[in-house]
């Protein structure tokens, strides 16, 4: 009989909501989500991303992308500039603000990373990776 306690995508969606809130209470005195914090870490990664590129690499929909960075716009995070070439993209650059912001907070995510598998073996790591990517990857062909 199906139990949803052994249910692996009930299982990684649980582990994962108790991490991304774990994760934002350690960012909240900064006043910085954990989506912001993913956003400033890929701004800061490259010089010059567009809204879709950034989307994509976020793994998020343009239109919640439109949403989060409007809210980084207003509070001075993030420069929106419409591309020379095309018009209809939207490049993204770091302010000051945003770059002084990233600087600040970077370390808390490396700490955070390497509390939550303190006491994990690299093998166990390695294998967990694996094991996750051909979940994800079963996940996309035909049920």
């Amino acid at each position: 009989m199906f139990e949803i306690d052994d249910c692996v995508s009930f299982v990684t969606s649980k582990a994962s909501k108790e991490i991304a809130d774990a994760f934002n209470e350690k960012l909240s005195s900064y006043n910085i989500t954990r989506v912001q914090w993913i956003a400033l870490y890929f701004l800061g990664k490259y010089e010059c991303i567009n809204q879709s590129e950034l989307a994509e690499k976020m793994n998020i929909k343009t239109s919640t992308m439109v949403r989060l960075i409007d809210r980084m716009e207003t509070e001075g995070y993030v420069l929106r500039t419409k591309d020379t070439n095309d018009r209809r993209i939207t490049n993204l650059y770091l302010t000051e603000l945003g770059l002084k912001r990233r600087g600040e907070i970077m370390e808390i995510g490396q700490r955070f990373s390497d509390f939550i598998i303190k006491d994990i073996s690299d093998e166990d790591l390695l294998v967990f990776k694996n094991v996750m990517n051909k979940i994800v990857e079963n996940s996309k062909s035909n049920f």
